[in-house]
C-alpha cells in the first residue's frame, strides 16, 4: 500500500500559533513530508504567510491583509507566538529549504473573496529564486487559481484541488469533481475529512485521481486516512499523525 504523505497544516495549528515562525520553526524539526501554509498579497505586493484575509483573529492588529503595507502588518503580534509577527513567504522558504520537508503552500483569496492580481505569478517566482519550485506542492480552492499557477510555473510536487464540501455537493460528487478537474489538468484532490468514503476513495482512484484530506485532526480520523491509504493529508496534529503512521508501518511488517 502507498505510504501516506503528513502535512503539518500551518505549521501544526494544535500544537503552537498558526502560520508562526515559532511553529515551523517546531515543525522543521519532526519528520514530515511537507509543511502547509497560506499565503496572501501585502498591499504594497509582499508575500505574507497568514490564513484569514484580516489580521483580526490571529494577532492583536485589525484590517484586511490587502489594504495594509507591510511595515503595518509587520507590527501585529501573532496571538501566543510571544511577539512575533506573521512572516513573508521567503522566510518560510528559508526554514525548511536546508531540511528533507517539501512544502505545501495554499494561495488564498482577498478580503473580498477575489483573486489577488500577479499572486500566483509572483509566488511561483519566489519559489523558482530559492530554488524550491521543485519541492512544492500549491493548493487551493479555487480552480482558477491553480490554473493560474500553472501558467506562470509548474510545481514539482504537483496541483492539488481543495474540496469543500458545498462544492463537493454542487458540482454532483466524484463524477462531477472528475471531470472539472480533466478539465483544468489537475490531478489531487483533498476534500474534507468527514467527505472521505472508501468508495469516493475508489472512485476517484478508479478515475486516475489522487485522494487526499485535509482537516484531519483526531487520533481516529487519522487512523481512518490511513487505513484508506490516502496519497496525503494535513494536519493540526502532526505528532499524533506521524506516531500513528509509524505505528501502522509496524503492524503490518509483522502481520
Amino acid at each position: 500500500m502507498t505510504r501516506t504523505l503528513i502535512a503539518g497544516h500551518r505549521g501544526g495549528a494544535e500544537l503552537w500559533p498558526e502560520n508562526s515562525m515559532m511553529g515551523f520553526r517546531a515543525a522543521a524539526r519532526m519528520p514530515l513530508d511537507f509543511v502547509e501554509f497560506d499565503i496572501h498579497l501585502s498591499g504594497d505586493g509582499r508575500l505574507v504567510v497568514h490564513h484569514d484575509a484580516t489580521l483580526d483573529r490571529m494577532t492583536d492588529r485589525s484590517g484586511a491583509i490587502m489594504d495594509l503595507a507591510w511595515p503595518d502588518i509587520a507590527e501585529a503580534a501573532i496571538r501566543g507566538a510571544a511577539g512575533e509577527r506573521p512572516p513573508l513567504l521567503d522566510e518560510v522558504i528559508e526554514v525548511f529549504r536546508p531540511t528533507g520537508i517539501d512544502l505545501r503552500m495554499e494561495i488564498k483569496l482577498n478580503a473580498a473573496q477575489a483573486p489577488y492580481p500577479e499572486i500566483e505569478a509572483m509566488a511561483a517566482a519566489a519559489l523558482d529564486a530559492a530554488g524550491m519550485l521543485e519541492r512544492t506542492a500549491v493548493s487551493a480552492f479555487s480552480l482558477d487559481t491553480l490554473a493560474r499557477f500553472r501558467t506562470a510555473a509548474t510545481p514539482g510536487r504537483g496541483m492539488i484541488w481543495l474540496l469543500a464540501p458545498p462544492t463537493l455537493r454542487h458540482v454532483g460528487d466524484v463524477a462531477g469533481a472528475v471531470a472539472l478537474m480533466r478539465h483544468f489538468g489537475i490531478s489531487e484532490v483533498a476534500p474534507r475529512a468527514p467527505d472521505i468514503t472508501e468508495e469516493r476513495v475508489a472512485e476517484f482512484r478508479a478515475a486516475g485521481v489522487r485522494c487526499g484530506a485535509y482537516a484531519v485532526n483526531d487520533r481516529a480520523t487519522i487512523g481512518r486516512m490511513l487505513d484508506l491509504g490516502l496519497c496525503a493529508f494535513t494536519t493540526d496534529r502532526p505528532d499524533l499523525a506521524l506516531a500513528s503512521r509509524d505505528a501502522l508501518a509496524g503492524e503490518r511488517e509483522r502481520a
